[in-house]
């Protein structure tokens, strides 16, 4: 896990997701301002038999930048509903990378919406995007 750009308080909550992080091998580059950027490696051991990235990757990289973005705003939350569309493929080794902001937030929900991208040949394609909802906790 990286620490640029990470406010104080959301630091012990990354290190309470640790398990999260390692299986998936992601790391946080920022989050701040309602906007997180997280990336990984994909790891060989969640390519499937089609020789992709398992779509739990994609997922979970939107899913938890978005609990990230919503504490950057001094909350937390837990999704309530998530809707993710795919349209490309990584595979084993690929590097990729995701940006969920929020786009909305009353005093119980939060909107946001991210995008996934894998790098090929040193250039990024979409691979996924997808809106989620989150309800507010109280600290």
């Amino acid at each position: 896990m990286a620490d640029q750009n990470i406010p104080p308080d959301l630091a012990e909550v990354l290190n309470q997701d640790s398990g999260i992080f390692d299986v998936f091998g992601m790391s946080v580059d920022s989050a701040e301002d309602g906007v997180c950027r997280l990336r990984c490696v994909v790891p060989d051991t969640l390519v499937n038999a089609g020789g992709f990235a398992h779509g739990s990757i994609a997922f979970s990289l939107m899913d938890t930048a978005a609990a990230y973005a919503i504490r950057s705003l001094g909350t937390r939350g837990v999704t309530s509903n998530a809707n993710v569309t795919y349209v490309r493929g990584g595979q084993g080794g690929s590097k990729m990378h995701a940006r969920v902001e929020v786009i909305s937030r009353t005093r119980r929900v939060a909107s946001l919406r991210g995008e996934v991208y894998v790098e090929e040949d040193g250039e990024d394609f979409l691979a996924a995007h997808g809106s989620f909802v989150f309800q507010l906790r109280a600290d």
